[in-house]
């Protein structure tokens, strides 16, 4: 009989805790901690060797936990190993729940490195994934790409965010009574930045502020009369600030409009990468052929799922024929919606099963936000989306946008994996291929 090691490796930015287990369950090295660096990847590999040699063992399996980028470097190096990969070397990244959940399994023990790498390989030897891990690397450059647009987006709103709540000390009645179509625009931007408070707006004539808004605007603005009027209006509503906080209250929201000019820059540049690589992606560029889908969506949402062949790899148990079958498309749709967290798991026991069942919300967040964005684009531009989102809003007794749009995301999901997998452009419902 074939002798599997089993290796759990606990990363950390400075150490690889490592524990190795025979496929049942005998201990071989209970542990050895390595440096997380070059060094540590060859000691940790010639420990690998001399054990395979030592118990006659032919294939080798390796995990670790899925914590931030710390196991990546040491997971790419392991995948590029001849050596390893000669003794049919499988390498599986675990979600740290998986790990912790396994662990309540055995009675309460010490929460250390050592005690971890060892209930991660526990695991790994119980209840392997249905699938190894693979590196990837085509798609790995566009995927750093799209997740460091969603870390940019995300720093954008959070600033936006800080910056109106400190507005509403320099203009309390800013943002109720908007003289600018955005907070953030161009003409707004201008008004804001100035020094002086706004008061000094209302003792002016209302046309001569008219003509300097149209002027800052490059006469982009709709109506400056009245933007200048509701701006007079926002003056003399607003409450005044103490003269010793002007200057202080001033710099922060200079310095933050100035901090959000630079994320909105970063995100451009960004975005001209996305384009540039998307080139080298046929299958995911295909996606912007999705009524309302931009690039950004469609790098973003094929960064994560590709390539969907890994989800059509192995066999899945069939309830209704009881037996294993081939995975099909709809299997692979199920699978990229649950690693979305798009699901609502059930709550049976006995007798009782709830009717409120709860968005999951965990796992991939990227492909999660990015899910979503295309689908609030979807429901706008495509009719047979725009019709599902109207038929859920309605169904809905609370929360009806947000319960609607998770749903048309969840049943995007189908439509994205199919054409990724076929490589083809989006055809409204109905639309033979010619």
């Amino acid at each position: 009989m074939t002798l599997r090691i089993v290796a759990g490796i606990d990363f950390s930015t400075a150490w690889a805790d490592v524990c190795l287990l025979a496929s049942d369950g005998q201990r071989l090295v209970a542990h050895r901690r390595f440096p997380n660096s070059v060094p540590g990847f060859q000691a940790f590999k010639q420990l690998l060797l001399t054990t395979l040699a030592t118990h006659s063992a032919t294939a080798l399996d390796i995990s670790g936990e899925a914590t931030g980028t710390y196991w990546l470097p040491f997971f790419l190096a392991l995948a590029a190993d001849p050596q390893l990969n000669a003794h049919h070397l499988r390498l599986f990244v675990l979600n740290p729940r998986w790990v912790a959940w396994h662990k309540r399994c055995y009675p309460d023990d010490n929460k250390t490195d050592a005690r971890d790498a060892y209930y991660i390989a526990d695991r790994l030897r119980t209840r392997p994934p249905d699938t190894p891990w693979q590196a990837h690397l085509p798609v790995r450059p566009l995927r750093t790409y799209t997740r460091y647009r969603f870390h940019l987006v995300q720093a954008l709103a959070r600033e936006k965010s800080f910056f109106c709540a400190h507005l509403f000390l320099k203009a309390s009645a800013y943002r109720r009574l908007m003289p600018f179509s955005d907070v953030f625009g161009v003409t707004s931007r201008a008004i804001l930045q100035q020094s002086a408070p706004l008061q000094v707006f209302t003792d002016r004539p209302t046309a001569e502020l008219a003509t300097e808004l149209a002027t800052i605007s490059r006469h982009h603005l709709p109506d400056a009369l009245a933007s200048a009027a509701q701006l007079q209006q926002v003056a003399a509503e607003s409450f005044p600030l103490p003269a010793a906080l002007d200057l202080p209250q001033h710099r922060l929201l200079s310095g933050t409009l100035s901090y959000i000019a630079f994320l909105d820059s970063q995100i451009r540049q960004v975005e001209d990468w996305i384009a540039a690589e998307l080139d080298n992606h046929p299958p995911i560029r295909q996606l912007m052929t999705i009524p309302g889908i931009g690039q950004a969506c469609a790098a973003g949402i094929g960064a994560e799922i590709c390539p969907v062949q890994r989800f059509l790899d192995g066999t899945k148990f069939d309830a209704r024929r009881g037996r294993q079958r081939p995975r099909n498309l709809r299997d692979a749709e199920d699978a990229v919606a649950k690693i979305a967290g798009l699901w609502w798991p059930r709550a049976e026991s006995g007798n009782f099963a709830a009717a409120d069942r709860h968005l999951a919300k965990s796992g991939n967040a990227y492909l999660r936000y990015y899910l979503i964005q295309a689908a609030d684009q979807l429901r706008r531009h495509a009719p047979e989306y725009r019709r599902f989102y109207g038929r859920k809003y309605r169904e809905a007794t609370k929360h009806h946008h947000k319960r609607a749009l998770v749903l048309t995301a969840r049943k995007s999901v189908g439509l994205i994996v199919g054409l990724l997998h076929r490589n083809e452009a989006y055809r409204s419902k109905g639309v033979q291929p010619t």
